[in-house]
Formats: structure tokens, sequence, C-alpha cells
């Protein structure tokens, strides 16, 4: 045939891709081993997440953190994970003494828990959700940007999307954490007020309709 070639040094034409360069980063996922021995995500998508994170001197703090988030424990929407920073401490000699303390203390705290639980409508035993985890080595710390030991309580929040909406170098007014944490969740809560007004008005859904919480 003697037909032309089809021209090959025409300027090309640049095709958008506009989307792809303004998506969202994919999730960074931590993970990490708990008192307990089970393979935690600490930014578990669905669930507004608070990592506390502590080391022997800011017990005190971790504490009284916990505590200050009692009542929204048990919550479907909201869970709290500690992570201890034991790598400078003595404590990584005696892991098994270390851990075996941890459980303990999860045990009774999960005693303490249990009303603020069926308060928010979870009849769940409080012990199987309770997560601390032990750092000796540096596995989890530097992942979540505490590459160096502090006194400090530190927190990091997570939205539902799994992504840091918050970040706490040194904790220690625990009104304001709470408030910070119900602000994260108030979201959740209005969908979920949303959902059950649309099943109220579905003739024969009151069946299907998740337990309220208790007043």
């Amino acid at each position: 045939s003697d037909t032309a070639p089809a021209q090959t040094n025409a300027p090309s034409v640049p095709v958008a891709h506009a989307a792809v360069s303004i998506s969202a980063p994919p999730l960074r996922k931590f993970r990490a081993l708990d008192a307990d021995n089970r393979t935690i995500l600490l930014n578990r998508p669905g669930l507004i997440t608070l990592v506390l994170g502590t080391n022997e001197d800011s017990q005190d703090g971790a504490r009284a953190a916990g505590k200050s988030l009692y009542p929204l424990q048990g919550r479907p929407d909201f869970q709290l994970i500690v992570v201890v920073d034991l790598r400078d401490s003595l404590a990584t000699w005696v892991p098994t003494v270390v851990l075996a303390q941890m459980r303990s203390n999860l045990d009774h705290e999960a005693i303490a828990l249990k009303p603020y639980f069926l308060k928010n409508g979870n009849k769940s035993d409080p012990r199987n959700s309770s997560y601390v985890i032990p750092d000796f080595a540096g596995t989890i710390c530097p992942q979540l940007g505490w590459t160096g030991s502090s006194d400090n309580l530190r927190g990091i929040l997570f939205g539902a999307d799994g992504r840091e909406i918050e970040r706490w170098d040194k904790i220690e007014d625990m009104a304001t954490l709470q408030t910070d944490v119900r602000a994260a969740l108030q979201p959740l809560i209005d969908a979920e007020q949303v959902r059950a007004a649309a099943a109220a008005k579905t003739p024969g859904s009151k069946l299907l309709q998740p337990q309220s919480p208790h007043p």
C-alpha cells in the first residue's frame, strides 16, 4: 500500500490525571503485640482510637487519662490503647514479670469498667477489649513518631478513617482530652442517630434496632 505512514513527531497531548495526583495516600496501618499476645491494629478503620504513650514515670498520668475516658468505654465506635515505652527500662530484663503484672492490672480494671460498658449498652466482658502494648525493643513507638523516650504522657487520636487527627506531646488536662475525644466521636454518634431515626420510621423495623444505651 502507498498510504503514508502515520506521523509520529506530533506533540503529545497531556492526559489529565488530577484525580490520581490528589488522592489520599494509602492508609498506613500500625500493628503491635499486646500484653495478652494478641496482634492489635492500632488505627482500625470504623473506630475513633486514642493511643496513649506512657512509660514508668508517667503511669499515674496514664491512669488518670484512662479514668477520664471511662464514660466512653464500651461504645462500639471507640477504643483506647495504651503503649508502654520500656526501651530504657530494667523491665527489658524481666519481660515475663512485667507482662504478668500488666495482665493483672487489666483484670482489675475490667471490673471497674463493667458498669460503664453496661451503661453504653455493651454486655460483653471489658477485659476482652482492654489493650496494653509493651514496647521492650522499639518495635512500635518509633512507628508512631515517638523516636525518643519521654517522661510525658503522650497521645495520638485516630479518626474513623484510620488516619491521625490529633497528637499531644504532653497530656495534662484530662477534661480537655475527654472533650477532644468526644468531639471526634460526635459525627459517628450523629450518623447512628440518623440511622436509628430512619429505622424507627420503617414498619416492622423495631425488632432490628440496636439496644439504646441506658440513661
